[in-house]
């Protein structure tokens, strides 16, 4: 084992592994050059190599397979390890969307409580599970979470527990349980749960908090949450072993059960001294206060008073009562929205699409095996979808206010043209500044949305018919003086019956949804269809450099979701939430 190759002297393109199948290195995940991103045989893949100084090469290899073995939704793959006289490292799958510190600076002030809990609700499902097993992740912190549309997904769970120690190499010092600050760290469940309930109030507070002493310096209240909800978290906030939750399902089941049903009722001005007591002092101390709290209360009770005149009491006006506030009625809805957002200026127009049942993919044997089977999909909830495709004068809004570089327009113009040259990421982050904006919910349209807005409740190639035509869209042989030759300013072609411009051509547009090969296994119902390996994205509709056939409706091909092309863009679905 004195001959493994030393992991500093690794260099992008180099090979590794085995000689007929080797991992090509991409680029380098840390400073360190111990974590790379590699190819096989066309997937990516993250590498960990074995660090001499860390540990036992034997304890190394032991650990990666042991956690080999562990599957579940929220946790990326992890691969049996490579082994050889050169090579020696772990193996899992890449994961997508953005690392959990960059998406939480959305947030600085905190996040809204449904995105908190559809951050966290699958992770805590995954830890409860893995730690029955006596398995744990062990360096759980902002960087070893990835969001992937909204969802938290862990990464590298458990690789490094076979280290002697954890440092600031692998884990922020801030997610440091008191037991790992020991001579020997103690590595046990217990310090995910510790790390956990920090993840909880980063997002919940802001990223910023975790600078500070939790112990001492967490607020009183939350403006989201009912006092006692609130309690409850900052008891399972504090350091100490014992106080960290048995369950964190049960963790997200209270913020959960705030969201629904919010404390109206304010604490009193007694309940908040008891629990601040309580929050900074042990137990006995705590014993004593209590006995001479209830003997203090005992005579205020018991004194006698002076008898008063009795006066009566004021009237009472009778009050609406207070509830909670229920979406309106689809059929309520306005056809058109404009929502405001507190920047200024208004989101993207939206129209209304009603719920509705139609047969996806390829109805006209134009198409290629990725729309088949055609199926029948249900869309049960209606949503809104921009009537356009984002322009650069709402992108370059959003770029400017986030200090995001603005976007080259190939010197076509800005304004009202479509923006062009953004990745799957770039349209992901503008959906999450729309939603903090108008504090609604948008995203990416799903295939399923894209397809029924495209369609129209035609069955055609276009919604128009099975050929194109001059004046319906812009593609490279569409009869428009943009073939061919630039992005048309959104809106110059008809719209479809449903009020939608330019579903096919002008530009491609990118969705939520991972790409699949067919349809075999799709969902039959509206929802973003994912995967455990989503290296790629789904564009639909063509554009102004594809030939024709390439805009159908059922059209649909993939992309990797950081490349950017001149002639993609996006349009933005806002949901529509309804009562059952």
């Amino acid at each position: 084992m004195n001959d493994l190759y030393d992991h500093t002297k690794l260099k992008i393109g180099q090979n590794v592994g085995t000689e007929l199948d080797p991992y090509t290195l991409n680029y380098s995940v840390d400073d360190n050059k111990t974590t790379w991103i590699a190819d096989q045989s066309g997937r990516p893949f993250t590498l960990r190599f074995y660090q001499g100084n860390k540990g036992k090469v034997d304890k190394f290899l032991q650990n990666a397979r042991r956690y080999a073995n562990i599957k579940h939704a929220a946790i990326t793959p992890n691969y049996p390890p490579f082994f050889s006289n050169l090579w020696v490292f772990s193996c899992s799958a890449v994961c997508g969307g953005e690392n959990l510190y960059s998406f939480l600076g959305k947030y600085p002030e905190g996040a809204p409580l449904n995105v908190v809990i559809s951050l966290f609700d699958n992770i805590a499902k995954a830890l409860d599970q893995a730690h029955k097993n006596d398995l744990f992740h062990g360096h759980l912190d902002l960087n070893s979470i990835h969001v992937v549309n909204g969802v938290g997904v862990m990464t590298g769970f458990g690789l490094h527990n076979w280290m002697d120690k954890i440092d600031k190499n692998e884990m922020d010092p801030r997610f440091f349980p008191p037991e790992y600050l020991k001579k020997v760290q103690k590595r046990t469940p217990s310090a995910d749960k510790y790390a956990f309930m920090r993840l909880i109030m980063a997002a919940l507070l802001g990223e910023s908090c975790l600078d500070k002493d939790l112990s001492t310096s967490l607020p009183e209240s939350h403006p989201l949450l009912s006092d006692p909800a609130w309690w409850r978290l900052l008891k399972w906030s504090r350091s100490g072993s014992q106080h960290r939750p048995n369950s964190l399902v049960e963790v997200i089941r209270i913020i959960r059960a705030d969201s629904y049903k919010p404390q109206t009722r304010e604490s009193s001005a007694l309940e908040k001294a008891i629990h601040r007591y309580t929050l900074h002092h042990s137990g006995k101390m705590i014993g004593l206060a209590s006995a001479s709290l209830v003997s203090v209360l005992a005579a205020v009770i018991l004194w006698p008073s002076p008898q008063e005149e009795a006066t009566p009491l004021p009237a009472v006006t009778a009050t609406k009562k207070e509830t909670v506030e229920t979406p309106p009625p689809f059929e309520s809805l306005p056809q058109i929205l404009e929502e405001p957002l507190t920047a200024g200026g208004t989101a993207p127009k939206i129209e209304k699409i009603p719920p509705a049942v139609f047969m996806m993919g390829d109805q006209n044997r134009m198409g290629d095996d990725n729309e088949k089977p055609v199926h029948e999909v249900e869309v049960p909830s209606g949503f809104y979808i921009s009537k356009h495709e984002v322009t650069f004068d709402q992108f370059d809004k959003f770029a400017k206010s986030t200090g995001r570089p603005l976007p080259p327009d190939n010197g076509w113009g800005r304004g009202q043209r479509p923006v062009i040259n953004v990745s799957w990421y770039d349209a992901k982050a503008y959906t999450a500044w729309l939603s903090e904006q108008t504090q609604q919910e948008y995203r990416l349209p799903t295939e399923i949305e894209w397809e029924y807005s495209a369609r129209a409740d035609s069955n055609t190639a276009f919604w128009y018919g099975n050929d194109v035509k001059a004046g319906y869209s812009v593609c490279d042989n569409c009869g428009s003086q943009w073939d061919g030759i630039s992005t048309a300013p959104v809106g110059s072609q008809t719209s479809n019956p449903l009020g939608l411009f330019d579903m096919h051509g002008n530009v491609a547009e990118w969705v939520e949804d991972c790409y699949h090969d067919s349809y075999q296994g799709a969902p039959t119902q509206n929802q973003v269809w994912l995967s455990s390996q989503c290296d790629t994205r789904v564009l639909r509709g063509g554009s102004w450099f594809d030939i024709s056939r390439v805009g159908r409706s059922a059209t649909r091909y993939r992309a990797e979701p950081n490349l950017k092309a001149s002639n993609w863009g996006f349009r933005i679905v806002r949901v529509i939430h309804q009562n059952n």
